[in-house]
């Protein structure tokens, strides 16, 4: 395709029937075989041209996907080492199911749309570098349709970035849950869970989101004057899945508070006193082990956190129904399909640059296409957090607004172009 742009060499049959066609048809050529026959050239060429500009793309995203990858694994292998160290299995294999978890994760929430816009700007460079551009607009193409193939398989990538995030990361749970807590090197601290089914407040120091143990936890009940009825504090509590066909991911099981004592209280706001101990049990009634009678879950717990990325749009809707007090929740079943649509929205700016600027410098493609996704995360994650925290910013205005401005302005820009 190089050659199309030099002036000696010959013009390709296909460009050269391409151009020829509507010449033929305004001189009058017959309406019998004729036109049906430049016709079938017609999709001929246009198959071909989309096969061409496919194949670069593909090709640009397989290089730009080997060498984020690569780079993630080196950053994340030497900034963790301390941590995969201290893992029981070997270093090899801590860095390897550690990497399997996070790259997944890591494409479906961050790196998918980085990838395609890289891909995409550097087709467009790669076909205004070698002048390749000029020979289609000569054959009556439209700019859009050479950038078709290039945003219908930007389409099929948020696909597959709905399919990660709703079927494969929810399936891989477990080894996702470990990576996240190898990478954050420190429990959760999860916010007080309130079981309206049973009156209870939970309130848990730290959580481990791999051993499902809580540390420091305290549960107390009230009395209908909203005083408090029992008060249980334990050094401990775990989750004991449910025996039979249950895994250690079921939702089915029971929490064993470990090392505690409970309290309680009349409807006076007395405390009630065990005449039949003795000394401090008289007070509190220790125990060693005992069985929590609640609605609480592991996944209660973890879905306090704004980072969490392992669970569906399904997950997220019953977690949100369970406690709606979770702003955040709110925000991610709304930004798990607006954040696809960003495979798409993003060409819209990183296209317009190249052409409008005729840019023909492969790396000045790659460090725009870096300095606009980084604008977008900003926006994105300004606007997540002002939802998360407070009620300026409506969840649903918080997950689309930066799919809205960058939308609106590619469009814009891309309905400007020369064609």
């Amino acid at each position: 395709m190089s050659r199309l742009s030099k002036t000696p060499g010959p013009v390709p049959a296909a460009v050269a029937s391409a151009a020829q066609a509507p010449r033929d048809t305004r001189l009058g050529s017959p309406p019998g075989s004729t036109p049906r026959r430049l016709s079938g050239l017609g999709r001929l060429r246009i198959r071909t041209m989309d096969l061409y500009v496919a194949r670069i793309f593909l090709a640009a995203y397989a290089v730009c996907t080997v060498s984020f990858v690569g780079l993630f694994v080196l950053v994340e292998a030497f900034a963790k080492l301390d941590r995969f160290l201290r893992q029981d299995s070997s270093l090899a294999a801590t860095i390897f199911k550690y990497h399997l978890a996070m790259i997944p994760t890591a494409y479906a929430n961050y790196m998918g749309p980085v990838l395609t816009l890289a891909a995409g700007m550097f087709t467009m460079t790669h076909l205004n570098r070698l002048n390749e551009l000029t020979p289609f607009k000569a054959a009556g193409i439209s700019i859009y349709r050479v950038m078709l193939p290039v945003f219908f398989l930007a389409a099929c990538l948020t696909g597959l970035t709905v399919w990660l995030k709703e079927e494969v990361l929810p399936a891989f749970k477990e080894p996702i849950r470990s990576a996240l807590s190898l990478s954050r090197a420190r429990p959760l601290n999860p916010p007080p869970y309130y079981d309206r089914e049973r009156g209870l407040l939970i309130r848990v120091a730290e959580y481990s989101t791999t051993r499902k143990v809580a540390h420091t936890v305290e549960v107390s009940e009230q009395h209908p004057s909203r005083k408090v009825k029992v008060r249980i504090d334990a050094n401990q509590m775990e989750w004991i899945p449910a025996a039979g066909p249950a895994t250690e991911d079921s939702e089915e099981g029971t929490w064993v508070l470990h090392s505690g004592s409970i309290q309680r209280w009349d409807e006076g706001g007395k405390l009630v006193v065990n005449a039949a101990a003795s000394g401090f049990e008289r007070l509190k009634q220790p125990f060693a082990r005992m069985e929590l009678q609640t609605s609480l879950r592991p996944v209660d717990l973890e879905t306090s956190d704004p980072e969490i990325s392992y669970l569906s749009w399904r997950d997220l809707k019953r977690q949100y129904q369970r406690q709606p007090y979770h702003r955040h929740l709110a925000v991610k079943l709304h930004h798990q399909f607006a954040f696809p649509l960003s495979h798409i929205v993003l060409l819209f700016l990183g296209i317009p640059f190249v052409l409008n600027l005729q840019n023909r410098n492969v790396f000045l493609s790659l460090a725009a296409s870096f300095a606009i996704c980084a604008l977008f995360y900003l926006v994105s994650s300004i606007c997540m957090n002002i939802a998360n925290q407070s009620e300026m910013l409506p969840p649903i205005l918080a997950a689309w607004l930066p799919i809205m401005l960058f939308g609106s302005l590619g469009i814009t820009l891309l309905d400007h172009l020369p064609t």
